[in-house]
Order: C-alpha cells, then sequence, then structure tokens
C-alpha cells in the first residue's frame, strides 16, 4: 500500500533541535564514559593534542567529535570545541588570567573541575552552581541533563569542600516545604525499578557475587559491552579492584599499588593461583584488555573471598535498607559504615585524596590512577546501561533499559517498600506511597509478593511513626499490572523484531500453526492464568483488597489492543466487589482502576483512540486515572510540523479512521463526548476508510459497519451483548462471539463475519500489516485537534486524572525539552481564552532508577518548566499546589484500620496463613 493523498512540502517542516544541554553534557563527561577513554585507560588529558602523551586525548577527542557531530543537530564543530575546551581543560579560569594554561589536565582536577563547576561548595546539602552569565532556570537543565550522563553521587563526592555534600537540592525551598507540610503522595511508582543508582549499584556489588547468576541475563540489545558475558566480567574486576584500591589507600598508601599486590606473595593466605588471578585482574581492567581477563567462575572466586557475605547470595540477603548499605559493599563492611552510599562515597573521596597526595609529593603511583579512574569509568558505563538515554522515542528503548534491571536489584528484593518509600520523597516523610508490579503467576506467588511488601512496608512504619505533615501513618498500597507484550519468543525485547509482525501475538496462524481463538489468543490465556491468580488471593484473603488497590497495564502499549484487555479487566472487578462484601474483607474500599495509555504511539490519533477505548471500554463510567496520556497534550501541529509523515500499518491506520469516524458521526459514544467536525473532513475519511477495507479485507466495508465492529470487539464478553459471563481462559476467548446476542449487534451478518476474518483470517492480518505512508497535512492537523479538544472535554467532565510523569515523558516521548510537556496545555498555570477545560493531573515519578528521579524532583522539573515558559513563580506556586491536592485526591491509597501497625499484622497473618507461613510480626524471621 502506499501514500494517502498528496506529501506536505518537506520547505514546511519544523526541524528538531537537539537541546543544547544534552550536548553540553555528553561532551562535558566524554573523558569518563565513552568506551575509548576505557579502551584507553585514560589518566590525563593535553590540551595541545600535540605529542607522544596526547595520543589518548586525541583519540578520545576524535571518538567524542565522531559520536556527537552526528547527533547534535544545528551544532557546529566550533560549539563542540568550545565545550570541550570549557570541560575538558578548565579554559574559563585561564582565559579569565586566574592561571596559565595547564600542560596536562589529569583525572582529578577535571572531575573537581566538573564538579566544581555545576555545584557550589557546600557540606550535607548542596546547591546547583549558577553561572553569572545563566539563569537560574537554565543551571538547573544543564545540571539535570548533565545527571542523565554520568552518577550524581560522583560529582558530589568531588566537590572541593569538607564533608562533601551528599544530596543536591534542586527543588525550590519554599516550594518543598509547602509540599511536605500538606502532605505528598506518590502516584505512579513502580516499585521494581524504585531504587535510585547508590542503591543499585550497591546492590550490584553484592549480585554478581552470587555463583547462581546467570551471565545470559545480563545479554541484551544495545549493550555497552557487547554481551552479558563480557559485562559480568568487568563488573566484577571492578569489584575486585575496588577493594584492593581500599585496601591501599586504608594502609597510608606506604607502598605503590605494584608494591602492596606484589607483597601478597609473602602472605599464608593468598595462594599462587589466587594471587594469579589478581594480578591477571588488576592488570587486564587497567589496560581494558580483554584477552587477559580471567573468566567468570575465577573472578567470582576471587571476590567471593574478598566479598564473603555477597558470595553467599541468597542465603543471606539484605532484610532492611540498613543492611543492603552495611552488607553489601565490601568496603562498606571492610570500614564499618552503614550510611547510606557510604562505601562508594568514602573510595572516591580518599582516593582523589591520596592521589593529589601523591602528586604534591612527586611520587605519583600511575597503576593506582589508571585503575582508579577505569573503576570509575566501568560504573559510569553501567549507569548508563540502567538508566535510559535521551532523543530515542517510544517503550521498545524504555523496555531495554528496564529489562536490564533483573539480575542486579535481587538483593533488594525483601526491601523494596522501605527503598521506594525513602526514594520517593527524597528521605523526606511523604503522605502516601502507591507501588505497582506485575500479576504473578500462581496465588501462592501472588501472596507471596504481597506478603514481601507488606513485611518491608512494616519496617517503614517501625522507622517513620507518625512523622507525616498531619501526625498520620503513611499510606501504602499496591496496583497489579498486567503486562503487555509483542511475541511469545520475546525476539521484539531482544532487539530482533522479525518483518511484518510475523511471530507475534497478534499473528493468527503463526508459522503455519492453528492458533485457536485466534490473534491474541496466547496472549490472552497467558493473562488469564495471573488474573485467575488474583483473583483466587482475593477470594481466599478478602483483607488484601486493603492492600491491592488498583489494577493496571503496562510495558509495551502498541503490543496489544484494548479489546483484548477488556474482558480481564471486567472479570477483575467483578470478582474483587464480590470479595469486598465478604466480612473477612472488613469493609474494603473498591478495587480502582487506571492503564498506561496514549504514550506511546506512530500517529497522534493512535495515542488519542487508545486513551478513548481505555476511558469508554477498560475504566469505570467516572472517575479512575490515566497513566501519562501525553498525546492529550501534545500540540497537534507543532506534533505534526517536526514528524512531517507517519508510517504505520494499514489495519491500525485503519481503525484510527473507524475512531475518527466514531467522533463526527457521534456512533455509540458515551455521553458528554462530542466533538466540532472539522469542514469537509468526514467526506476524506470515509472514502479513507473504503479504500483501507478494500486492500485488507478484500472488498469495500461501509463505515458504520466498521464501527460496529470496533464497538462489538471491545464488549465481546460485556452485557448486554454478552448472553452470559463467560470468565476467562482460551474457552472464553474462542467462543465468545457465539456468546453475543447478536440481535443487539446492528447489521449483525456483516458484522460477525467482518469480526471474524479479523480474528482468525492470515491473509487479513497479512494485508493489514502492509505499511500506508501518511503525510501530516493540514486535513489531519485539524483533524487532530478536533479528537484532542473533544477528549480533553471528556476527561475533564468525567473527572478522570492524568498522572504526569515529566521525566519519564521526556524521555520516552523525546520532548526534548519540559518546556514541551503536555502538562502546560492539559493543566496550563494560567488559564487560556478558547482552551477545553483543564484536565486533572496528578504527578508521579514513574521508574526512580531508569529516569534518575524522584517525586520531590518531579515536581521541581515542573516548576522549572512552567518558570521557563515565562509563568510568574506565583502562578506556578498554586498550579503546583492545585496538583498536589489532586495527587492526593485521586490517590488509590486509603487509611488501614484501627491502625497501620495493626492492619500490618493481619495481613502478614492472612497471607501467610494462606503460604503456610509463620507469624510475620516484626521480628520473626521469614522462612527462606
Amino acid at each position: 500500500m502506499g501514500t494517502e493523498g498528496p506529501r506536505q512540502s518537506q520547505g514546511n517542516l519544523a526541524p528538531r533541535r537537539v537541546p543544547e544541554a544534552y550536548v553540553r553534557a555528553e561532551v562535558a563527561c566524554f573523558p569518563l564514559t565513552s568506551l575509548q577513554a576505557f579502551r584507553d585507560a585514560l589518566t590525563e588529558l593535553v590540551p595541545s593534542l600535540e605529542g607522544h602523551d596526547a595520543g589518548p586525548t586525541r583519540a578520545l577527542w576524535r571518538d567524542c567529535e565522531k559520536t556527537l557531530s552526528e547527533h547534535a543537530s544545528g551544532w557546529s564543530l566550533d560549539r563542540l570545541i568550545a565545550v570541550r575546551d570549557v570541560f575538558w581543560f578548565d579554559s574559563r579560569r585561564h582565559i579569565r588570567g586566574q592561571r596559565d594554561p595547564p600542560r596536562r589536565v589529569s583525572m582529578a582536577s577535571y572531575l573537581v573541575h566538573l564538579a566544581d563547576t555545576h555545584l557550589e561548595r557546600r557540606p550535607g546539602v548542596t546547591v546547583v552552581a549558577q553561572d553569572t552569565e545563566a539563569g537560574a532556570v537554565d543551571a538547573v537543565t544543564h545540571y539535570r541533563w548533565l545527571t542523565f550522563a554520568l552518577p550524581e553521587d560522583l560529582l558530589m563526592s568531588a566537590v572541593p569542600v569538607e564533608p562533601p555534600p551528599t544530596r543536591v537540592d534542586i527543588e525550590p525551598p519554599l516550594l518543598m516545604r509547602h509540599l511536605l507540610d500538606r502532605g505528598v503522595t506518590e502516584v505512579h511508582h513502580h516499585v521494581n525499578a524504585g531504587m535510585d543508582f547508590p542503591l543499585l549499584w550497591t546492590s550490584l556489588l553484592s549480585a554478581i557475587a552470587d555463583p547462581s547468576l546467570d551471565a545470559r541475563l545480563l545479554s541484551g540489545p544495545g549493550l555497552v559491552f557487547g554481551e552479558g558475558g563480557t559485562m559480568l566480567r568487568w563488573l566484577l574486576a571492578a569489584a575486585v579492584s575496588r577493594c584492593v584500591l581500599a585496601e591501599v589507600i586504608l594502609r597510608g598508601g606506604k607502598r605503590p599499588l605494584l608494591e602492596f599486590v606484589a607483597g601478597l606473595r609473602e602472605s599464608s593466605v593468598w595462594l599462587p593461583q589466587r594471587r594469579r588471578v589478581l594480578e591477571r585482574t588488576l592488570e587486564a581492567l587497567s589496560r581494558a584488555r580483554l584477552e587477559v581477563l580471567p573468566e567468570v567462575d575465577e573472578l567470582r572466586e576471587l571476590y567471593g573471598d574478598l566479598h564473603p557475605l555477597a558470595a553467599r547470595g541468597g542465603a543471606e540477603a539484605p532484610e532492611t535498607l540498613d543492611d543492603v548499605w552495611r552488607r553489601c559493599d565490601p568496603i562498606a563492611l571492610r570500614m564499618g559504615l552503614h550510611t547510606p552510599n557510604a562505601g562508594e562515597r568514602w573510595l572516591v573521596r580518599y582516593g582523589l585524596r591520596w592521589m593529589r597526595r601523591m602528586e604534591e609529593a612527586g611520587t605519583p603511583d600511575p597503576h593506582f590512577e589508571r585503575l582508579f579512574w577505569q573503576v570509575q569509568r566501568v560504573r559510569c558505563l553501567s549507569y548508563r546501561t540502567y538508566v535510559q538515554r535521551p532523543l530515542t522515542a517510544g517503550l521498545q528503548w524504555f523496555i531495554r533499559f528496564y529489562d536490564r534491571l533483573g539480575a542486579m536489584k535481587r538483593p533488594l528484593h525483601a526491601v523494596r517498600a522501605e527503598i521506594s518509600y525513602a526514594v520517593a520523597g527524597g528521605d523526606q516523610p511523604i503522605a502516601a506511597l502507591e507501588v505497582r508490579t506485575r500479576l504473578m503467576d500462581t496465588s501462592i506467588q501472588m501472596a507471596e509478593e504481597l506478603w514481601g511488601l507488606t513485611r518491608s512496608w512494616q519496617r517503614v512504619l517501625a522507622r517513620v511513626g507518625r512523622a507525616t505533615s498531619d501526625g498520620r501513618q503513611p499510606e501504602f498500597g499496591l496496583v497489579l499490572h498486567l503486562l503487555k507484550a509483542r511475541d511469545p519468543k520475546r525476539h521484539w525485547r531482544e532487539g530482533l523484531p522479525p518483518a511484518h509482525a510475523q511471530g507475534t501475538y497478534a499473528e493468527p496462524v503463526p508459522e503455519g500453526l492453528i492458533r485457536l481463538g485466534g490473534r491474541y489468543a496466547d496472549y490472552f490465556v497467558s493473562q488469564s492464568t495471573r488474573v485467575e491468580a488474583l483473583v483466587d488471593l482475593l477470594r481466599a484473603v478478602p483483607l488484601s483488597l486493603w492492600l491491592v488497590r488498583g489494577l493496571d497495564v503496562a510495558s509495551d502499549e502498541l503490543s496489544v489492543p484494548t479489546w483484548v484487555l477488556a474482558p480481564l479487566y471486567r472479570y477483575v472487578r467483578w470478582e474483587a466487589a464480590r470479595a469486598a462484601v465478604r466480612p473477612a474483607a472488613r469493609g474494603a474500599p473498591p478495587l480502582q482502576l487506571t492503564g498506561h495509555v496514549g504514550e506511546d504511539y506512530r500517529h497522534l490519533m493512535e495515542g488519542l483512540r487508545r486513551i478513548y477505548e481505555c476511558l469508554h471500554y477498560l475504566l469505570d463510567h467516572r472517575g479512575g486515572r490515566l497513566g501519562h496520556a501525553t498525546s492529550l497534550g501534545v500540540e497537534p501541529g507543532t506534533w505534526a510540523e517536526s514528524v512531517g509523515a507517519v508510517m504505520m500499518p494499514a489495519e491500525e491506520r485503519l481503525w484510527d479512521l473507524v475512531f475518527e469516524w466514531r467522533l463526527y458521526g457521534g456512533y455509540r459514544l458515551p455521553p458528554g463526548l462530542s466533538v466540532d467536525t472539522p469542514p469537509g473532513r468526514p467526506p476524506q475519511v470515509e472514502n479513507l476508510i473504503r479504500e483501507l477495507s478494500e486492500g485488507i479485507f478484500g472488498r469495500c466495508i461501509a463505515p458504520h459497519v466498521l464501527a460496529e465492529a470496533h464497538h462489538v470487539l471491545h464488549n465481546l464478553w460485556c452485557p448486554p451483548l454478552a448472553q452470559e459471563g463467560a470468565g476467562v481462559g482460551l474457552d472464553a476467548f474462542s467462543r465468545a462471539s457465539r456468546r453475543l446476542d447478536w440481535v443487539r449487534v446492528r447489521d449483525s451478518r456483516r458484522v460477525q463475519e467482518l469480526i471474524e476474518a479479523y480474528r482468525e483470517d492470515e491473509r487479513v492480518f497479512r494485508r493489514g500489516q502492509q505499511l500506508v505512508d501518511i503525510p501530516l497535512d493540514a486535513a489531519e492537523v485539524a483533524a487532530l485537534r478536533a479528537a484532542q479538544d473533544a477528549l480533553r472535554r471528556y476527561v475533564g467532565a468525567r473527572g478522570t486524572v492524568v498522572e504526569v510523569n515529566p521525566s519519564s515523558n521526556l524521555l520516552i516521548g523525546n520532548l526534548l525539552d519540559l518546556r514541551n510537556h503536555p502538562i502546560l496545555r492539559l493543566f496550563p498555570p494560567r488559564a487560556e481564552a478558547g482552551a477545553p477545560p483543564p484536565v486533572p493531573i496528578a504527578v508521579g515519578a514513574d521508574d526512580p532508577i531508569t529516569f534518575s528521579t524522584f517525586l520531590l524532583r518531579e515536581y521541581a522539573l515542573l516548576h522549572e518548566a512552567a518558570r521557563s515558559a515565562g509563568y510568574s513563580e506565583r502562578e506556578v506556586h498554586a498550579w503546583l499546589s492545585t496538583i498536589r491536592q489532586t495527587s492526593m485526591d485521586a490517590r488509590f491509597t486509603t487509611p488501614w484500620h484501627p491502625s497501620a501497625e495493626r492492619m500490618t499484622e493481619d495481613l502478614l497473618d492472612a497471607l501467610g496463613a494462606f503460604t503456610r507461613r509463620p507469624s510475620g510480626h516484626l521480628g520473626a524471621r521469614a522462612p527462606r
């Protein structure tokens, strides 16, 4: 299939510019974060770029120039060079006459200068440094992009002040005080990505020693070291080297590193073979020589000798957050440190001090320096492995980063609620925490998950007590989510997607086999198993409804259509309502509904259609929440100019047009949803529908037949169209159309034939996967504006709250600048004449580790976005105060009675009885 209509002139397109702050950050941190610097084991930068000693600097700049010139649209090489000179060579000082240009810049001087440029010299809690030529908002923006590029704690440890800062406040203090005094709630937080990087790194230092860790679990597309086995080996080498560096520092630098290692020959503890493995490890890392690096088993045995607690793996996993800090990092364990991130901060601080002292004494230790910086590069490259890299939009990119967390977060499993609460508030008490986790395959697994999170929350209550703003105990709840997926063999998650959606759940007859039930049957059956597990648990332990507060769907938005999820939502909602009226539920409140939707789309109309489907077919008639829903706020004209044209599967384009046709004709729309029809658009849409339907189904189909089919697909299990409740599972899915009361369906014969062909005919599927090229002309933009305005009015009228996650939206939506964030259109700080009514907004952090953020920082970023967009401080303050209150009002959590401690104990007892665990009261040890 070809294009639709005439193509728009390319000269009318507005180019997308890469943010200046992104380019500055990438150039600034290149000596620490690039593979080239790792391969050359760079220890100094030579400003002249001349001579033999400048070889690594020349190679580094060549690599930096190539990398950034290809991605920094609009940047000249002169601009890149200027940024390099400022951050690599500290050009500002010698240009201003403060000192002569340096002939060499050590890596230590470079890092201190990088930290000094961005952070004030303040102990404890510091703030972003504000250059006289840059405003406060610009300074925060530059710093925020820098924290996407390398770990924030590395910068803090390098600030030349004693004691070094442990926190950077970019949050306006008056705003933060206002939020915390009145109570702030986290409404969108994925508990399995709820840690920050220092916690993940500390966990990693323990996880990699576990003999049960399979290196293949680290594999995935786009890994910086190529594949999982290689990455694991470098991580183990860095972990071993950290221990050696710490010992050299602890012994006062009486012997250089090589002499210290050689001295181990005199020790009876170090067997010759183990010592040779250590020497090879240090040599390999200090020179980045993979061919010298020992194999995984040798490295793991060596590290196990240095960090025996980690080698025991899950047998002695940490049970409290304090245990994580104290036991997972071998340096913290060796030094008896127990404060957050103390081991890493100690190594960087004292490592820099030791190198400076040796240099001042005229006896530098190049081997120590090389090893120290290689360890830091492995850590920085790990950071960029787990924190999402900017400038690539869509959930497929996000999934790659999220999936990499799995093996490295194992030691944190028992303390996830503690971690989430501490991270969400930036160690400040918040009023409520709502976390999300996936459904499990069995009810026992589901109960174990709930039991573990409740046990961890019990420790939060013991620590926090009634420290919230109003003296109440913090609230806690879970939202369980279905996970969308593209294919059963995980080709898409592994970055190897077959062409034309072959082998996906969408294919009716994959690989020539018969799939009972047609499209998405296998996916529906797998999710039915998990839904049944949840329902079985709610029936057996109705009290758990005080903990399980909502149902969600997440992950790969474009992979599964809404009609497949509708019966699963309805089944869980119905069974939860039945469980809630049982005496054992103690009057539990109703289960709430939300959904990740409208965040990932090829055509903006596709995002709007999925939002409509979620509102009308998944959520209750009023209320509920929408996760992200950025397509509601993206300005259609700007989006169209930026994108120019869209390629998408023909069948998805057809359903978008059918949705648009339904809007114009009011076809089976809910009350309150109406649209101002653009002149001349309806006949254009009808013609496109007839053309596309003929290409997909082999015959021209009238728009009203397709509209009825679209409606019926989403109501296959729902009265009054369905004659009886069919439950879930393969039989319910495959026989759904047979249970319909076809008398209630308009043009029933043709609709039935159409639905059967769509669900079961492989030829229809293949024709539907052909790509159409859609120029985004004025008619498309007018249609988008009409549909978006109608949906925004409808969302506002029904009281549905949109969950906004600024950092997540910035990266997944590739917004480039927070001033482009849809929230400024959905709920502007100042009412705009002629605009649709504002949409209620709640704020969450989504995945703190993946987006390098936390809840209070998300409020600060919205403050930055609104201020830089020209709104006054008073307007922004009032705006964020309203968002805070909406977040509180829309939360799914509820106070536990008679007290949070009592409910926690009762939940542990009830869930423990179901899983046959012993008492879970604080002090009792959970079985292993």
